[in-house]
């Protein structure tokens, strides 16, 4: 088994800079070289620094920019069915639902219903703890769980039977799971020891065979941190919020690559934020938490062909330039992804169509669409592939 340190650059602890309010002036198109943007070489690696009081305007970004089609999946009306999903992930085979509290549901690619995935319980091939992450290897039939804690990944026939719960040497938490090329597993998870392994490689018997130890800087003290990993360009990045730094886990050289990563006016009055990644691009989302919950915020979209940034807002021009309420978070495992429940769809689209933002064109096709969906229906999905 071997083992490699990683080191954390000094660029993840670079200066603040004074900052402005963001103009709200609407842009056609994003500025090249605006100077927001700044580059760190770590060990042969690119890490993208972006000032958050460097970013100005505001564009409109058509959703043709990133995906290369979109189409709408209805899914099945059975009892069974009926979801309200957590996380969607998208194969070339399957669409996959993960729930809060319930099961999760296995879809074929147009929405008809084909079975669960384990269940809600203490049993065999049952969780009692909330998946936290979950990978379909459509390759050899299998499905794979992560708990939100535990020492175990649950492995699952796509046919839907249980085959076993791989039994690991230690305990993880939040861990985020990917599926390499030979069939291996690579994890990477909140360590709350140095004794645990931060990021590892393993096999499906169990055996852990390559790692990468946790620094201090590495150490989470509790569960308030995230690991969100949306895994948009054909390999296993991750945002670990702890760190504050979007790494990719290069498995084949049992490293960890910085990405990405923003620097901020005030650091004790920061936004929460969450990165993302896409093949051209990185996504940020950010918003102030008020007395009443999440106040201000907006999206930062980072366009590393043209060295400069925005803030911005995503219309689905495939659909009449339809809003996309959470641009970032939509894609996911190299595919766009838009759930919504008919009733909700339906609002939208009336909603749209009254503020005069939909072409002319398209007018009629959201009128046929909005006339097709029953409240009482299951979820509608827009769904298209990220351009790579």
């Amino acid at each position: 088994m071997k083992t490699t340190p990683l080191l954390l650059s000094a660029a993840l602890l670079l200066a603040c800079f004074s900052g402005c309010n963001p103009s709200t002036q609407k842009q056609k198109a994003m500025k090249t070289n605006d100077g927001s943007l700044s580059t760190v070489e770590t060990s042969g690696n690119k890490l993208t620094v972006c000032d958050f009081a460097a970013v100005k305007d505001t564009i409109e970004v058509p959703l043709s920019e990133f995906v290369e089609d979109c189409r709408i999946i209805r899914f099945d009306n059975s009892d069974e069915a009926l979801f309200k999903a957590s996380f969607i992930l998208a194969t070339d085979q399957y669409i996959g639902v993960r729930q809060s509290g319930a099961a999760f549901k296995l879809f074929d690619k147009e929405g008809k219903f084909l079975h669960d995935i384990g269940a809600v319980g203490n049993g065999a091939g049952e969780y009692a703890i909330s998946i936290y992450d979950e990978v379909i290897d459509e390759k050899n039939g299998h499905i794979f769980f992560t708990p939100f804690f535990g020492d175990k990944i649950m492995m699952y026939g796509t046919d839907g039977r249980w085959i076993k719960d791989i039994k690991l040497p230690g305990r993880l938490q939040k861990p985020k799971l990917s599926l390499n090329p030979d069939g291996t597993l690579a994890v990477v998870h909140m360590p709350f020891s140095e004794d645990e392994p931060f990021a590892f490689r393993m096999d499906t018997e169990g055996n852990i065979l390559e790692k990468i130890p946790t620094t201090a800087a590495m150490k989470a003290e509790n569960f308030d941190g995230e690991v969100f990993s949306y895994r948009n360009c054909n390999d296993f990045d991750f945002f670990h919020t702890g760190i504050d730094t979007l790494f990719v886990y290069d498995v084949a050289g049992n490293r960890l690559l910085p990405e990405f990563t923003m620097t901020f006016p005030n650091p004790k009055e920061k936004p929460i934020h969450l990165y993302y990644r896409l093949p051209h691009h990185f996504m940020v989302s950010y918003y102030y938490w008020g007395n009443n919950g999440p106040e201000r915020g907006g999206n930062i979209l980072i366009d590393k062909q043209k060295n400069a940034s925005s803030y911005f807002n995503l219309v689905n021009d495939f659909y009449g330039n339809l809003p996309v309420s959470s641009p970032g978070h939509s894609f996911y495992r190299g595919y766009f992804i838009q759930n919504l429940e008919p009733g909700q769809l339906v609002e939208q689209i009336e909603k749209h169509l009254a503020s005069g933002k939909c072409p002319n064109q398209d007018k009629k096709k959201l009128q046929e669409l909005a006339a097709s969906l029953n409240e009482n229906d299951n979820n509608v999905l827009f769904i298209g592939k990220v351009r790579q």
